[in-house]
C-alpha cells in the first residue's frame, strides 16, 4: 500500500475543515466540481494529491483563498498544533 505524503494530508484536512464549515457534503462539493465522491473523500484523507487546477476549483467553489486550501488559516494551524 502507498503510503500517504504528508502535504497531501494536510490539504486534505483543510479541505475538509472548509468543507465543513461551509456546511457542504462530500456529495454535494463532488457535484459542484463534477467529481466522484470517492475522490473528494480520497482527496480530503489525503490518500491522492490534488491538483492546483482542482484546488482552484475547490475554492472557487467554497468562497475562500486557494492559499487556505494549502496553508489553513493562522488560527487554525496553531489550534492543529495543539492538539497534536
Amino acid at each position: 500500500m502507498k503510503e500517504k505524503k504528508s502535504i497531501n494530508i494536510e490539504i486534505g484536512q483543510n479541505i475538509r475543515y472548509y468543507r465543513d464549515a461551509a456546511g457542504l457534503t462530500q456529495e454535494t462539493l463532488a457535484e459542484m466540481m463534477g467529481l466522484g465522491v470517492k475522490h473528494v473523500s480520497a482527496m480530503e484523507r489525503g490518500a491522492v494529491g490534488v491538483s492546483i487546477s482542482t484546488l482552484k476549483q475547490i475554492s472557487e467553489s467554497l468562497s475562500i483563498p486557494v492559499d487556505f486550501l494549502i496553508f489553513g488559516q493562522p488560527e487554525i494551524i496553531k489550534k492543529q498544533e495543539l492538539e497534536t
